[in-house]
């Protein structure tokens, strides 16, 4: 029994414990056991029961860790293991590149980089700055999200589906919803924004807002089923490239519309071709990309320049609206390997070819840089076909986006790297 002690003598004094413990009687526990006895007892385990114990649990512990290295192997790489123990182990908080992803996948469309870099996964929207810091963040129930940017404007659409949201790089709106499922959609720097969906009665009808977000302009197609579309500066205009079938054939047709007419200013047939992506040079030039060539169109000289692929395999490509070029990568073997980069100027005229022995998935156009993603090596070529450098991307990388004429950011399967220094063949004249 614990004996309580104070300074001062009273209930719980020395004295009174001692005088209360010679009457008192013996207590037995429910075994007719006297408890200092009971309390003496111990159960004795053997020492070699006690080996048994401890070997049991370290194979518990050992394969526990067999299943998890085996589930997450693929994201078990050097570089996230480095910044778990950068991050999370030593607590750094340079807000510095690498930055973890939010979300678990993003696609290559879905990570752009416009001064800062914009990603859309399959959970969340967030915009970071050249330094790795948090810009916006917004999460969102899209199942298919698609997103455009123009300057510091916003649109992500559910594909397939009838919801999308516009915003800027800080802050997103609230979604909307559209009666139909949404095919494809666009937004310019104004803010204005164009959104096509299905129709009853018509393959596709096309929906243009102001940036106050009230309706300015409509158009029902009956003859193709839109695949995308590129709205004009000042919100006036905007081309739709779209498909329809043929005996067993997809023809690709281009329309231009202006807000102030109520039928299209002029149509284009683009041969057997989808368009991928549509976007605006200038106000008066557009760059279409198909699965069989490109195009330039001249709207004002109602000319249109198609650049051949020469049965040669689109594997990626990219649009400067700043230079008015696109830059295409072409498989020779028609298996993604032995790509051709093309760089093509606004009047559809081919100004360099660069044949390498890359597989390139992902290319980057920045002025006078081209950026070729190999695996996990990035090439850096000039625009006149020359080969610079390379740099190393990483395990897992996806998508090379140039922020400049020397530094990348990289795509990787949970995380976003940036490339701060290629190393060059030789020092640039």
């Amino acid at each position: 029994m614990k004996i309580m002690k104070k300074k001062k003598s009273g209930r719980y004094s020395v004295r009174n414990v001692e005088k209360r413990k010679k009457n008192r009687r013996e207590v037995i526990s429910y075994e007719d056991v006297p408890l200092e006895e009971y309390n003496d007892e111990r159960t004795q385990i053997s020492k070699p029961a006690v080996k048994r114990i401890f070997i049991c649990l370290a194979l518990i512990i050992v394969l526990g860790l067999v299943v998890f290295l085996i589930s997450n192997s693929d994201s078990l790489t050097p570089d996230r293991i480095s910044n778990w123990l950068k991050y999370d182990v030593f607590g750094s908080h340079d807000n510095g590149y690498p930055v973890q992803i939010i979300g678990t996948s993003i696609n290559d469309g879905n990570f752009l980089c416009d001064g800062d870099i914009s990603y859309v996964s399959d959970t969340s929207f967030e915009s970071l700055s050249s330094t790795g810091n948090e810009i916006g963040y917004n999460q969102h129930s899209f199942a298919k999200p698609v997103m455009c940017t123009a300057g510091d404007n916003v649109l992500i659409y559910n594909l397939g589906g009838n919801g999308f949201v516009t915003g800027t790089k800080k802050q997103l709106g609230s979604t909307k919803d559209t009666e139909k499922y949404i095919i494809t959609a666009d937004i310019n720097s104004r803010g204005y924004y164009a959104v096509v969906t299905e129709a009853d009665g018509y393959l596709s009808k096309l929906f243009v807002y102001n940036n106050d977000k009230e309706k300015v302009y409509t158009y029902s197609f009956a003859e193709y089923y839109i695949t995308s579309v590129a709205l004009n500066d000042a919100g006036t205009g905007c081309v739709v490239c779209g498909v329809t079938g043929d005996n067993g054939s997809l023809l690709g047709a281009a329309y231009v519309l202006d807000f102030t007419s109520e039928e299209p200013v002029a149509t284009y047939p683009l041969d057997e071709n989808i368009i991928y992506g549509v976007e605006y040079l200038n106000s008066s030039t557009v760059c279409m990309v198909g699965n069989s060539s490109a195009y330039m169109l001249n709207i004002g000289a109602s000319k249109l320049s198609q650049v051949e692929y020469q049965q040669m395999e689109l594997t990626a490509f990219d649009i400067d609206s700043d230079t008015d070029s696109l830059v295409l990568s072409l498989s020779r073997s028609g298996d993604g390997r032995k790509c051709s980069i093309e760089y093509v100027n606004r009047d559809g005229e081919v100004l360099a070819v660069n044949d390498t022995d890359c597989e390139i998935s992902s290319i980057s156009l920045y002025k006078n840089r081209i950026a070729a993603l190999d695996n996990t090596t990035c090439y850096l070529f000039d625009t006149a076909g020359n080969e610079l450098g390379d740099a190393d991307a990483g395990i897992g990388a996806k998508a090379i986006r140039l922020e400049n004429t020397a530094n990348a950011y990289v795509l990787g399967i949970n995380e976003i790297r940036k490339i701060s220094e290629f190393n060059y063949y030789k020092d640039e004249e």
